[in-house]
């Protein structure tokens, strides 16, 4: 590019490689106005330097530096350029840090929107007053959409259920809830001793399900109990959450899976076990398993994925699902 032509857009990619690794050079003229003391700044010889800065104006096609009296100054768009070059160097050292220090680092974490209202907050705000440097972006959705972009590089942990079935995922069980089959109360199948000795899994074949949508964990499980148990479910309605399910399934919309709720049945539902199945859900802590994601894991990350792993488990069955 010729001195005084305004650059198009591959100018400006071309000339922002070649200012990048030279920020500190301009910063340092800036704070001492002396090559020298620049140059001692910096830890280099004062003639490189002043070759350094010759080589970049030449480049950029533009004077960064002028003579003043016995020193040096920034011209005007040495002043222009300055702040953002401050800004550049002052994102580095905070990627640097956040890359080598668990006290100051980001956690990206995904969860499902049932662990939103209790145990996401508590694990935060136990971890915070431990580690308050520790800064986390978040992100509420279903089980397939958190585990598709943990293993994206979207987020460093997932707090989800049930456990992955994608590969290069890893997993670590904080509490397990039983899943139940609910009915409407008094529902034929919830006479007799069901309530107590529980129902086959094929027993509700003939019923119309309230089910979650695809992709929610709770789906993912009730299909497969429904595949095992050789049949596949008329559909009365797909739901968002659980808490709408269990709703429909009192106002006789139909019958669902679902996992027992910690406080008893809701009103004017019964949660029946269910027999000869695997019924039950895993709540887990998901990360990207080692030499995935570039094989680097920030300390941060493993600081809080560990105190997750030890507190987890006696917050989790608190959760109304």
């Amino acid at each position: 590019m010729e001195r005084g032509e305004h650059p198009d857009s591959s100018d400006l990619d071309a000339l922002a490689r070649v200012l990048a690794p030279r920020l500190r050079m301009v910063a340092a003229v800036a704070a001492t106005g002396h090559i020298t003391q620049a140059a001692e700044s910096l830890g280099m010889p004062q003639p490189t330097l002043s070759r350094s800065l010759a080589r970049i104006q030449e480049e950029l096609g533009v004077a960064l530096v002028e003579r003043s009296g016995r020193g040096v100054r920034l011209t005007r768009a040495g002043r222009l350029l300055l702040p953002h070059a401050e800004r550049a160097l002052q994102d580095l050292r905070q990627g640097m840090t956040e890359l080598a220090g668990a006290e100051e680092g980001r956690v990206a974490l995904t969860f499902l929107p049932t662990l939103g209202v209790e145990v996401v907050p508590a694990l935060l705000r136990g971890f915070r007053a431990e580690h308050p440097g520790v800064r986390f972006s978040l992100t509420q959705e279903p089980w397939a959409q958190s585990l598709r972009r943990l293993s994206a590089g979207g987020a460093d942990l997932a707090l989800t259920s049930p456990l992955p079935s994608r590969p290069g995922l890893a997993a670590a069980t904080l509490h397990t809830q039983m899943l139940r089959l609910v009915v409407p109360e008094g529902h034929p199948l919830a006479r007799g001793r069901a309530r107590e000795r529980g129902v086959p899994g094929s027993a509700a074949a003939r019923e119309g399900f309230v089910l979650l949508k695809p992709g929610r964990g709770v789906r993912h499980l009730t299909d497969q109990l429904n595949e095992r148990a050789g049949f596949t479910p008329r559909v009365a309605f797909e739901a968002d959450d659980i808490a709408t399910a269990r709703g429909l399934v009192a106002a006789g919309l139909g019958v669902s899976v679902l996992p027992a709720r910690p406080k008893g049945a809701l009103n004017g539902t019964v949660e029946l076990p269910l027999r000869g199945v695997d019924a039950r859900r895993p709540v887990v802590v998901v990360w990207p398993e080692e030499g995935s994601g570039g094989g680097y894991e920030s300390p941060a990350v493993a600081l809080f994925r560990d105190y997750v792993r030890r507190v987890g488990p006696g917050v989790i069955p608190d959760m109304t699902g």
